[in-house]
């Protein structure tokens, strides 16, 4: 049995298959919902502002993008903003290239399969903007990536890459995760951890929501509707 949303005043979402279909636009009943409620919403992604602004149909939201490392708030004004240097975007570089080795397929480069976002580097085998029918049967059940991880596992220092969206892996900073600049905007802002609620897909070892487990509460989601369904019993 979920919550009562009454104890809740700050509500933080992933946003591909939790909020919208992934890369696709917000539904309207989806939007309809979350703009009508009282509480703050923030979106947490891996992907860039621009994008979120474009996929939540500019919901008036706080959007952390790119995990979290480009923060702005209602008024689109920045909060903080801190990319990637360029050694870490070279070992992430080296990366892709033996995994991209050992695919049983060319990279369609018309897909763009990497994409540099500045705090985030995201590697989609098929393509981060393949046609969604193509995505969605891509790699439906992670194994092919998990298998890509296995076969060429990811060894940094400072860097870590996280299972995201429905065929993309994420590269960003270990110590810059969704977790930790979840908890950053909780102490910006100066919110009661008890008081805030994350829902999101990733949320199984390995995905890109997991880190926040363990800093406020959470919700696992299957996909977009059933984040729906779930918000609508929390608010009876």
């Amino acid at each position: 049995m979920l919550s009562n949303m009454n104890k809740y005043k700050h509500l933080f979402f992933d946003m591909d298959q939790t909020v919208a279909p992934a890369r696709q636009p917000i539904l309207s009943e989806m939007y309809e919902l979350l703009d009508s409620l009282p509480h703050d919403i923030i979106i947490v992604s891996g992907q860039e502002v621009d994008k979120i602004l474009w996929q939540s149909n500019n919901l008036p939201a706080y959007t952390l993008g790119q995990n979290g490392n480009h923060a702005k708030d209602l008024q689109r004004e920045e909060i903080w903003n801190i990319p990637l240097d360029e050694a870490h975007r070279q070992e992430i570089l080296a990366h892709i290239e033996a995994i991209t080795k050992i695919l049983d397929h060319e990279l369609n480069h018309d897909w763009n399969p990497i994409e540099d976002r500045g705090a985030q580097i995201t590697f989609s085998p098929i393509g981060n903007t393949a046609p969604v029918e193509h995505k969605k049967s891509y790699d439906p059940d992670r194994k092919k990536r998990e298998f890509l991880m296995q076969q060429v596992p990811f060894e940094s220092k400072e860097l870590v890459v996280k299972i995201g969206g429905s065929t993309s892996l994420d590269y960003i900073h270990k110590d810059r995760h969704k977790g930790t600049n979840v908890q950053k905007l909780i102490d910006h802002m100066g919110w009661n951890k008890d008081e805030c609620i994350y829902f999101g897909d990733g949320l199984y070892p390995g995905g890109n929501d997991e880190a926040v487990i363990g800093v406020i509460e959470t919700v696992p989601v299957d996909d977009h509707n059933d984040t729906y369904r779930k918000l609508q019993e929390m608010l009876g």
